[in-house]
């Protein structure tokens, strides 16, 4: 019994990581087809996913109504969603849209180390072994991903760079952000809220209805993967695993978001990679194996570690 649970949980975590890798390759196919943009999709991404959440929410009796007795807590969730949630996914867009989604995802998942040297500059302390090693890996990899090697030159735009290394501060931050939050609330009740009011915001600025795409069979299906499969499923099936398997366990099989963006890409959408890059991207992907083996004897961290870290890609 005990293995088929622990089966479950890979299972369901695997599945998860794997979903939100492919919404990102699917998002880069509507850019390059259609005339959307990352203001856009990111708006009906959260609104979609937090209309979502909201009846799933109301089903299975979730407590959403406590949390609009404390306000200084929906302070906290308009913080959280203004420099946490909505620039995670905006940053993450624009990556995408100005380079391909494996660079961006793999630029993204930097986020882990970004918290590693916040943490240790906020602590005023040395970083831990595998701190360090995740930084020097991180730091080796994205060298070998936007230079190819040769300082001199960027095989990648500035711009896909800008916003892939962005993607991955405001990860961290989505990350820290909520923590306080989720020690009151579940993450379903945090993350409700937190999607409406964003895909309510990114609405007042670029309405889903003044950007015209074809409403074909095509467009409506990746549209479909990207807020039901991507964002919504994705988020459900990560809560599901962490009732069978340890966070760190989840934590590793969060490799599956990049190399299935990447494998699509290459496989699908004709994107070039070479062996540096290959090389870079498996150094980047090492630092979560890194920081979650260093934390195997601190579960009760890892747990608010990854319920917030993908809340970016939500």
């Amino acid at each position: 019994m005990q293995t088929n649970h622990e089966l479950k949980g890979l299972f369901l975590a695997s599945i998860s990581a794997t979903f939100w890798g492919v919404s990102g390759a699917i998002a880069q196919t509507l850019f390059d087809t259609t005339n959307i943009n990352s203001l856009w999709l990111t708006g009906i991404r959260m609104l979609g996913a937090g209309i979502g959440l909201l009846l799933i929410s109301l089903i299975t009796k979730v407590d959403l109504w406590s949390i609009w007795r404390h306000p200084q807590d929906l302070l906290q969730i308009t913080a959280y969603t203004l420099l946490g949630l909505m620039p995670v996914q905006f940053t993450y867009f624009l990556a995408v849209e100005a380079s391909n989604a494996a660079t961006a995802t793999i630029l993204q998942f930097m986020g882990p180390v970004f918290i590693a040297i916040w943490l240790v500059l906020a602590h005023h302390q040395l970083p831990t072994r595998p701190e360090g090693l995740a930084i020097a890996l991180a730091l080796i990899g994205s060298f070998l991903l936007v230079t190819h090697g040769n300082p001199a030159t960027l095989v990648i735009s500035v711009g896909a760079l800008g916003w892939g290394l962005l993607s991955g501060v405001t990860s961290a931050t989505n990350t820290l952000l909520p923590t306080r939050l989720l020690t009151k609330y579940s993450p379903m009740t945090v993350n409700t809220w937190s999607m409406l009011l964003g895909g309510i915001l990114f609405n007042l600025v670029q309405p889903v209805w003044q950007i015209q795409i074809p409403l074909t069979l095509a467009n409506i299906s990746k549209l479909g993967f990207v807020i039901i499969f991507g964002t919504l499923l994705a988020f459900l099936f990560f809560l599901q695993s962490l009732n069978y398997i340890r966070p760190t366990v989840v934590s590793l099989l969060d490799a599956f978001e990049p190399l299935s963006a990447t494998i699509i890409a290459v496989v699908l959408l004709g994107v070039s990679f070479q062996w540096l890059d290959i090389l870079g991207s498996l150094l980047i992907i090492s630092t979560v194996f890194v920081l979650a083996l260093g934390q195997r004897h601190n579960d009760a961290a890892a747990v608010n570690f990854r319920q917030a870290r993908h809340e970016d890609d939500l």
